[in-house]
């Protein structure tokens, strides 16, 4: 085992969802599910003896971080054709070599790998094959009953262990669910490897127009901003006061309604701590503009278009499974975006119950106020309900809890998304080696969709800040969830700082016909806002134009 001032951590994976220093609560529950299924999970799989103890993630500064070790078991033993494509974003200067150095399997054919490898995936033999996508569909309207059912309890719960047995229903629902989903995010990074090497810049078009969530959610913001009376903060000021609303405005209010029953649940973040929609539709102001509109990949003829050209290239190998490649890519890169707006619907329902139980803890004098509860732990508000801990012990971790947090949200706010560094030793944080064959005035990150695209940079850091955005503008980010991808209409290209080529931001980029370019580290520090750039979505090359 190493020494904790050894461990190399990486945030990778971790910060497109947590773009700032996530919650005490929020990371005791997602964390946790996380690390167990996620980590160690995988590590029991591969009969790995030190699965239990080996430290797995950890916090810096309210920051997640992964142990660098768990990934290089992970993927040591895949073959190099086979390494999933944002692999790279786990290991120092993304050289895929570092996962040789792993200490476990010794080799390929080791007895105690392959015994437990093969035991557990036949255990796992649906969800853990290609054909996991049709798990996923079963899971769906089971998981839908299951929040209905869970938010039925909830509207009637108040006693405290009533809500405490709500969430660990709620916890053991979304563990169901990312159980699922670690194959089919597998399988969506490994297809698309596959079919980009195969049909290089046509793997976009063959992956994309592809129904789901994420596109749904955006096509009814959409729709809402086109409304003859447009949502603004003085019309949602009147629908909360019940005030007597115009013909228009009504017909706004009622589509607002029924945007917010449908997909209310969503937030732009999967901490805890974040509020909903539903329970601030002032969020969705930035995202709804009527000043331009998506280009997507959705012409048929296109599409088959592309199909043929590129099978008419292959192999007469891969012309053999090319049809059943593309068909499970498609597949995939649906579940990549539909598994978080279902989460999202099972974390709804989690902060409602914690919320309820700070409101009772406040009652009882132990929280200043429901919300306080976010800077308790799940195990700590459990052990203080078990009586294992005094009110008065809570409170204390609570609030000095809290005044860590706030210092460490302040200076993460001061210092930007520098102050998130994408590697630590230890507590020493690791910065990487620009290319030296970049200029100055360029920056080398991922190409994720192709294009080069020209406009000023509007960097946006907090997604209350999305209105900023104008048509025609790149937007420079640290990172973008779902949620934010309505503003993608307006755009001319995308530049994160975080992810990869299956990164939400990416995905849909692809699917809005986006040049996109990821993993540029620092960008939102080291360029202007609003100043020129030009993005090459197919090389990964940023770079200042004069003016």
């Amino acid at each position: 085992m190493q020494n904790d001032t050894e461990i190399l951590w990486t945030a990778a994976f971790l910060n497109e969802r947590f773009t700032e220093p996530v919650s005490p609560l929020g990371w005791s529950f997602v964390g946790a599910l996380f690390e167990e299924l996620a980590l160690r999970e995988p590590l029991r799989f591969m009969g790995y003896p030190d699965a239990e103890r080996i430290p797995a993630t950890r916090l810096w500064r309210a920051l997640p971080y992964v142990n660098v070790a768990v990934f290089q078991i992970i993927y040591k033993p895949f073959p190099d054709a086979f390494v999933p494509a944002d692999a790279i974003r786990y290991f120092p200067h993304g050289d895929l070599a570092y996962r040789k150095r792993a200490p476990y399997p010794t080799a390929l054919w080791q007895p105690r790998f392959v015994l437990s490898l093969v035991t557990h995936l036949l255990r796992e033999a649906w969800g853990a094959s290609p054909l996991n996508y049709l798990k996923w569909r079963r899971f769906v309207p089971y998981h839908d009953a299951q929040t209905r059912r869970l938010q039925s309890s909830l509207d009637a719960a108040n006693a405290a262990q009533t809500l405490l047995g709500i969430l660990n229903a709620l916890y053991e629902l979304d563990a169901r669910l990312l159980r699922i989903h670690r194959w089919s995010l597998t399988y969506a990074d490994v297809l698309y490897k596959i079919l980009a090497q195969w049909t290089g810049e046509l793997a976009p078009i063959l992956s994309c127009n592809v129904p789901n969530k994420t596109r749904e959610v955006n096509a009814e913001l959409d729709a809402l901003a086109r409304l003859p009376a447009p949502l603004s903060t003085r019309l949602l000021e009147r629908i909360n006061a019940n005030a007597a609303l115009s013909a228009d405005e009504q017909r706004t209010a009622d589509a607002l309604a029924r945007f917010l029953e449908r997909h209310g649940h969503r937030a732009f973040t999967l901490d805890l701590a974040c509020p909903t929609f539903r329970e601030d539709p002032t969020q969705l102001l930035p995202l709804l503009d009527t000043s331009a509109r998506a280009k997507n990949w959705d012409d048929p003829a296109e599409l088959q278009d592309a199909y043929l050209r590129a099978r008419g290239a292959l192999r007469w190998w891969q012309r053999i499974v090319f049809r059943p490649l593309v068909a499970l890519a498609r597949r995939y890169a649906q579940l990549r975006e539909d598994q978080r707006y279902y989460w999202h619907k099972s974390l709804a329902l989690t902060r409602r119950a914690c919320l309820k139980l700070g409101a009772d803890l406040a009652a009882q004098g132990v929280l200043a106020d429901a919300d306080a509860i976010f800077y308790a732990t799940r195990p700590e508000v459990q052990a203080y309900y078990a009586g294992a801990i005094e009110s008065a012990e809570l409170s204390a971790r609570a609030a000095a809890r809290e005044t860590e947090w706030r210092e460490h949200l302040n200076e993460y706010r001061a210092r930007g998304t520098g102050g998130y560094p994408h590697f630590l030793r230890g507590d020493t944080p690791l910065f990487e080696r620009q290319d030296r064959d970049v200029p100055v005035q360029a920056w080398r990150g991922r190409g994720v969709s192709p294009g080069i695209a020209r406009g000023a940079a509007r960097i946006v850091r907090d997604p209350r800040d999305l209105g900023r955005v104008a048509v025609g503008e790149i937007l420079v980010a640290p990172s973008t969830d779902p949620a934010w991808t309505p503003v993608f209409a307006r755009l001319a290209g995308l530049v994160l700082e975080r992810g990869g080529v299956l990164s939400h931001g990416a995905v849909v980029a692809r699917e809005y016909r986006l040049p996109a370019v990821t993993a540029v580290a620092n960008l939102t520090g080291a360029l202007v806002d609003g100043e020129m750039i030009e993005i090459d979505g197919t090389n990964g090359i940023v770079k200042r134009i004069a003016t």
